[in-house]
């Protein structure tokens, strides 16, 4: 508690200290400039990934050679994670987040090349660099959007970057409904749309290169941004693992296991039973749904007529009640379709109850997906811990959807349905231990800048009210 509140005094301080009042602002180095540079990143880089997947493994008729090589890519992943605050420590955050866009580039031209010539070994070559990059990516993101904002704005800005992400998964989409509209039985899609998105994801480096250093950032409320301490490398991959040994860490790593267990599942699930253009057409329902539903999170996670812990109470068990929901509707489902495999189009008179769940599951991941990272930012005790975190979490997270996506390559006719159960499974291990981590939040996990609203209004006099009126 004590270095708690040396935490919260310290914010105060810091919090109270405009970067220089000589110092012009610029749009450039704003917030919402930095939040729009990393969400066009997330929009060329895994915003098209998501849209590729999200029409069913890829895009491809069978989604067993596209699982395999995603196993590979997020067993790499995992360990690229892990080692994402060592290279944001070395190279830095701009330079890290250029570099993990370039393996998503590879992974869509390996697919193309797969689509179009049959060729199998590209694959799993481009499922191995998307991996060894992509890692990096998520740490390098995670990490900027969780210290760059400040803590009162932070859940509007998750959304906000998070809808350009599946902002790349409507455009991918569009696209891919204009290219196979007329795919009114199972198959893959054309292989033009591959073209596209190759074309696109060849942007991501230039734009990562927009981004502003930590110490260049400029914040409305005149707060700075810390810059990451430099320290060794093995001094940081040090203090990254002693991050596992942490309580809270232990009691949500089922929970960070389950948030992408879900998407290799999905991926097959979609690719098994549905034409092509209705794919597609669920490609672009289930993105703008999802950019819908994680800006009601994000707004709900700011309001400030609630306070902190009650914010994290309320979104949590929201959540975790969609969860149970959606994943008990998909093991029904899935029961159903493993006694009758369909072949639905939506011109079928069964193609909505199966079709409308993949448009929960999706929805349900994105919510969960944003609810992770909010969280993330209030574990951290001190800055450098940030990136830390998410490349910690962001590692749990590719080890589970490896493990998925093993499941989801095998030609086993029960693969689908234990991968549905285990969804259900992982939503009932994760539920009471991270319940327990949620619950100290604004109490016990303040953040790295020490968030804790309601005790600095407790804590301010008659004239600090009267005169802090107006200010943001």
């Amino acid at each position: 508690m004590t270095d708690q509140l040396k935490r919260l005094d310290i914010a105060a301080e810091d919090s109270s200290t405009p970067s220089s009042e000589d110092e012009p602002y610029h749009w450039y180095r704003g917030i919402m400039f930095q939040a729009t540079t990393v969400g066009l990143c997330a929009f060329a880089a895994p915003g098209l990934w998501n849209a590729m997947q999200s029409v069913g493994a890829g895009g491809q008729q069978s989604p067993y050679l596209v699982m395999a090589g995603n196993a590979l890519l997020f067993s790499l992943m995992t360990i690229s994670c892990l080692s994402g605050s060592i290279v944001a420590n070395k190279i830095g955050l701009k330079n890290t987040l250029a570099v993990g866009t370039v393996g998503y580039v590879l992974y869509s031209a390996a697919l193309y090349q797969n689509n179009r010539y049959g060729t199998k070994w590209l694959v799993y070559a481009g499922s191995a660099a998307c991996g060894i990059t992509a890692g990096l990516f998520w740490a390098a993101e995670g990490a900027i959007m969780l210290s760059y904002p400040p803590p009162e704005n932070r859940g509007r800005y998750l959304a906000y970057w998070l809808a350009y992400r599946n902002s790349g998964s409507i455009l991918g989409s569009s696209i891919n409904l204009a290219f196979n509209y007329s795919g009114k039985t199972l198959g893959k899609l054309n292989w033009k749309t591959y073209i596209v998105f190759v074309v696109l994801q060849c942007f991501g480096p230039a734009v990562a290169m927009l981004l502003s250093p930590p110490d260049k950032v400029q914040r409305h409320n005149g707060t700075k941004v810390k810059r990451l301490p430099q320290i060794p490398a093995m001094q940081e991959l040090k203090e990254t693992l002693k991050i596992f040994q942490r309580k809270e860490m232990i009691l949500l790593v089922p929970y960070f296991l389950y948030v992408t267990w879900s998407l290799p599942y999905i991926g097959s699930y979609m690719s098994l039973y549905f034409s092509v253009r209705s794919r597609a057409l669920a490609s672009l329902v289930t993105t703008i749904g999802q950019v819908v539903a994680t800006a009601i999170m994000g707004s709900f996670l700011d309001w400030k007529r609630l306070s902190l812990n009650q914010r994290a109470h309320y979104g949590f068990l929201a959540l975790m009640t969609i969860s149970c929901g959606t994943w008990v509707w998909a093991v029904v489902i899935q029961h159903k379709y493993g006694l009758h495999k369909p072949a639905l189009d939506w011109d079928d008179s069964a193609f909505g109850e199966g079709w409308a769940l993949y448009v929960f599951q999706q929805m349900e991941f994105a919510l969960a997906y944003n609810y992770s990272y909010w969280l993330i930012g209030f574990l951290a005790r001190e800055p450098a811990e940030v990136v830390r975190y998410t490349s910690v979490a962001r590692g749990v997270e590719a080890a589970g959807q490896c493990v998925a996506s093993g499941i989801s390559s095998t030609k086993t006719p029960v693969s689908l349905i234990v991968s549905a159960g285990l969804l259900l499974a992982w939503w009932g291990v994760s539920l009471v231990p991270s319940y327990l981590v949620v619950r100290e939040v604004g109490i016990v996990h303040v953040g790295a800048e020490g968030y804790i609203p309601e005790a600095k209004a407790s804590t301010k006099t008659p004239e600090d009210r009267s005169s802090g009126e107006g200010k943001v």
